[in-house]
């Protein structure tokens, strides 16, 4: 009984690893006709066409608002709100930013509440390119070169809360 069973073993791993070797070189009841290779390039080639398609459509990311206190002699002289959002090209980059979406936004704040008030100091008003550049230049610096597209600024307010 005990042969029995170790033969029936032995039978059942040599049917085994000559299915697969079968199966491997495309042999028997596996072979591939032309008509079925034709059928593969063609849905590769369908499948790869979409997939290009869908990957470099521009996607946009709306990203939470930014508040900016500006401070004058000491005292909250206003708040400046920045609402924008971000362009990227595929879904590996998409999902990037959604991870990264809270220390964006924190180290964006750490650099505007420096930058604002200086560019007030010499100017009376903001120029939207320059906050677009320090965007861009913030998300890269995070981020990394080729992972944020554009900045796209929806709008930018300004309070006085004399």
């Amino acid at each position: 009984m005990k042969k029995l069973v170790i033969l029936f073993a032995v039978v059942m791993l040599l049917a085994g690893g000559t299915i697969s070797l079968l199966k491997y070189l495309s042999l028997g009841p596996f072979e591939v006709t032309e008509e079925e290779m034709a059928a593969n390039k063609v849905a590769k080639a369908e499948k790869k066409q979409t997939l290009s398609l869908f990957e470099q459509r521009p996607r946009y990311i709306e990203m939470d608002p930014i508040f900016i206190p500006v401070f004058q002699n000491n005292e909250v002289a206003g708040t400046i709100m920045i609402h924008y959002k971000l362009e990227v090209l595929n879904i590996d980059n998409e999902r990037t930013v959604a991870k990264a979406k809270r220390r964006l936004g924190d180290a964006l704040i750490k650099d505007f509440s420096f930058y604002i008030p200086r560019t007030l100091r010499n100017n009376k008003t903001l120029d939207v390119t320059l906050i677009k550049y320090r965007i861009m230049m913030i998300t890269n610096k995070l981020l990394g070169k080729e992972v944020v597209n554009d900045a796209l600024i929806q709008a930018m307010t300004s309070t006085d809360d004399q």
